[in-house]
């Protein structure tokens, strides 16, 4: 069946609870109808542990063979020691800094320069370790006609990437992040042989930070359907249009706190409105608890009863400040339901002003602004607004586009596009 293709992507599965990897999972289901696509990932399902949960070796989900390659656990200490080199943090830097021969001691001995061993330490600790995938990759570059990797951030892309670079198609998931500018990640830009973003802003932050990245490069992004499975009532205990909807992994890193804080506060200063929730469907991995009558957590759902809280909410919120695309606001606008967004990510600012629907927030003041005006709303505005929404997605994130523009990238890499 044509081409061999290798997605490496650091989990992937079913149950797997993440944007690039639900992203790296409908793109191998896609390009499986012209390519022979074969997955390369680890026995992960937590990416904080990256415990090894999957059984090793060979499965197949929906019909995509998936290869499993075990991650070896390593000790914290190394990685505090190596977070503080690559973040420029090492404790005795306050030392030279306060008695004023910091910069003294940098320019003569270069204290800051993250050594070898130091990014080494990182991109292990980082993880997933998983040193056999990599060896894979060594051994069997050849029977592949193409690579596809996922996340810039983690060591399967980091050390794998350059093993078959001449070949390998590379899908960041960058943001602005302060990670995206230490020194284990200066030169990953650079080495694959063509690279699909997800969105303007994306390509705008690398090639403005990293002069020398890949040349040769796309905008894709994912296609976005209508879901097609069997409807589900929601749970007799939640009301239609009576909530608002956050889908996604529930912590800190995604902005929950901040989120949970905020609509808490909105609740016991807006008692009129005490009717509306705010429901978090996704795996909980908040330490603090933010208990409130009016916020109900659903944890992991099916698919069916995702999509019928989807289209029942009154809006979504995407509070995360660090997004590459945001699948799941994309999702919400093709039912026809508006997004509440946080106005400093800009992938997801530049979604509400490209489409003309939603609203943002940039503090507790906006965020309140934004329910009230979503719950004030008519039902003949919700209903326009969300027809909009769906223009948008309809006209920018088509599978026949997408898929379009990953042929002509590989046929690019394979050479039957020349340089």
């Amino acid at each position: 069946m044509g081409l061999k293709i290798a997605i490496v992507v650091q989990r992937y599965g079913l149950e797997v609870n993440g944007g690039a990897e639900y992203h790296a999972r409908i793109l191998a289901e896609k390009l499986s109808g012209k390519y022979q696509v074969e997955v390369l990932t680890t026995t992960a399902l937590d990416y904080y542990s990256w415990d090894n949960h999957y059984p090793l070796g060979e499965e197949s989900i929906n019909e995509i063979k998936v290869y499993r390659f075990a991650t070896i656990k390593q000790k914290s200490k190394k990685y505090r020691t190596a977070k503080r080199a690559i973040f420029k943090q090492k404790k005795y830097f306050k030392i030279l800094k306060k008695i004023g021969i910091f910069d003294f001691f940098d320019r003569r001995f270069h204290i800051t320069e993250v050594k070898h061993s130091e990014i080494e330490n990182w991109l292990i600790s980082q993880g997933p370790y998983c040193p056999e995938l990599v060896n894979y990759i060594k051994s069997n570059g050849r029977q592949y006609d193409t690579f596809i990797f996922f996340t810039y951030r983690f060591y399967p892309t980091v050390v794998g990437m350059p093993l078959v670079s001449d070949k390998s198609i590379f899908i960041p998931t960058a943001h602005d992040e302060p990670l995206i500018y230490t020194e284990p990640y200066k030169d990953i830009f650079s080495v694959p042989r063509f690279i699909m973003y997800n969105t303007e802003s994306e390509k705008r932050l690398i090639e403005n930070v990293f002069k020398n990245h890949t040349k040769h490069s796309d905008i894709a992004g994912v296609g976005i359907n209508k879901y097609v499975g069997e409807g589900q009532a929601l749970p007799d205990s939640i009301e239609a249009k009576k909530y608002f909807i956050y889908i996604g992994r529930v912590d800190k890193g995604k902005g929950c706190d901040q989120l949970l804080e905020y609509y808490i506060r909105f609740q016991q200063e807006n008692p009129q409105y005490k009717e509306y929730k705010l429901i978090l469907v996704g795996k909980n991995d908040m330490t603090e608890c933010y208990e409130h009558p009016s916020v109900i957590y659903m944890g992991f759902v099916s698919e069916e009863l995702k999509y019928a809280l989807l289209r029942s909410a009154r809006a979504t919120i995407m509070p995360s400040l660090y997004e590459s695309l945001s699948l799941v606001t994309l999702e919400g606008m093709n039912e026809k339901i508006p997004a509440i967004v946080n106005k400093k990510c800009e992938v997801l600012y530049e979604h509400i002003l490209k489409s003309g629907t939603g609203t943002s927030y940039d503090s507790l003041e906006s965020f309140c602004s934004a329910l009230k005006t979503y719950i004030t709303k008519s039902d003949e505005e919700l209903k326009e607004e969300g027809e909009k929404a769906k223009i948008y997605v309809a006209e920018n994130y088509t599978w026949e586009s997408v898929l379009a523009k990953f042929e002509k990238g590989i046929d690019f890499v394979t050479g039957f596009i020349k340089d």
